[in-house]
């Protein structure tokens, strides 16, 4: 009963302003008295400026630091030897060059000799060759494994090798489920283990691999050695999908559904409501996240009805020209 009073006394205070927008939706903006503001319950908030980032939730497990010293290992030793190699091949092309010129300038030394020299050459440079394809395939190994950033560090001893190898950091591998990812993978990612403890994340690099067993995209995070949050600890990870965005929060309420587009009432003067589109407008955790660009005429400090606006509804609808039906309904998405 009391909606059904409230309804008639505001359609029987509504005034129509003229917006073509609004109109050619179906649509009037309307004026109401004080007393029909008061019967519909109508309620008003400003619209704030606001900026969200989608989160993705991940789930992430703590790496022991022994498969990547292994990796890193391989690679320094790869690396050396073929600095090794280097070296005999040097010192045998110098030794071969000084044979091969006693032998043919002053016939000091005997052919069996050159030919050691020559022998102990080649040797020399097939043992480089060697070094080099382990070189290859150690440093293969790190970036299939690891990924670059991991590579380069071993090579180069710097962060955050130093602090892994200390015990004083520790390798988070998170993994996204089948079908999701991130643009850019946000530099702070925040954890929880299964006891609840909170831990931080900061990232490395993009896995070139998959986890076992699990078919969404990996991503290698560093977390500070924690004795509560142990090698093997799963974790409940969330991250940003993308780069955060700017925008306005309406309330639930506020948003009212027109032939399957949002819509919100704004107040162009005290007790005057004009329905203006939000389109682009998804729902997030306090209502629905409206994104800032040039279509969106809702702007930051402005007002809306918050309570009451499918009552509002009623006399914003345009009547339907005589033998035709009435315009497609418009429902509120939290209710009035």
């Amino acid at each position: 009963m009391r909606n059904s009073f409230a309804l008639n006394r505001l359609a029987a205070a509504a005034a129509v302003l003229l917006a073509p927008a609004a109109v050619a939706c179906g649509l009037n903006p309307v004026k109401l008295d004080p007393r029909a503001l008061a019967a519909g319950g109508i309620r008003t908030v400003r619209v704030k400026s606001v900026r969200i980032a989608p989160q993705v939730a991940g789930y992430g497990i703590v790496l022991g630091p022994g498969a990547l010293m292994r990796s890193v290992a391989r690679l320094v030793a790869a690396r050396s030897a073929v600095a090794a190699a280097n070296a005999k091949v040097v010192l045998a092309r110098q030794q071969a060059r000084r044979a091969a010129y006693l032998y043919h300038a002053r016939h000091n030394i005997a052919q069996a000799a050159l030919q050691r020299a020559r022998s102990a050459f080649a040797v020399a440079e097939a043992q480089r060759a060697t070094a080099a394809a382990i070189l290859v395939e150690a440093r293969t190994r790190m970036l299939t494994r690891w990924g670059p950033g991991l590579a380069t560090a071993a090579l180069s001893g710097s962060a955050p090798l130093p602090a892994i190898e200390r015990g004083a950091a520790v390798l988070v591998e998170i993994s996204l489920p089948l079908g999701e990812t991130v643009g850019h993978p946000p530099a702070i990612a925040s954890a929880r283990s299964p006891d609840g403890v909170e831990v931080s994340l900061r990232f490395l690099t993009r896995a070139p691999h998959t986890a076992a067993g699990v078919a969404g995209v990996s991503l290698l995070y560093l977390m500070h050695a924690r004795a509560s949050v142990p090698i093997g600890t799963p974790l409940s990870v969330s991250l940003d999908a993308s780069a955060a965005r700017t925008g306005v929060q309406v309330p639930r309420s506020a948003v009212l559904w027109h032939h399957g587009e949002p819509w919100v009432l704004r107040e162009t003067a005290p007790r005057s409501f004009t329905p203006v589109p939000i389109p682009g407008a998804f729902s997030a955790d306090d209502g629905y996240f409206v994104p800032e660009h040039a279509g969106v005429p809702l702007k930051a400090g402005e007002r809306i009805i918050a309570a009451g606006a499918g009552l509002v509804y009623s006399a914003a609808v345009q009547s339907p020209p005589a033998g035709k039906a009435a315009p497609g309904r418009l429902a509120s998405d939290g209710g009035a």
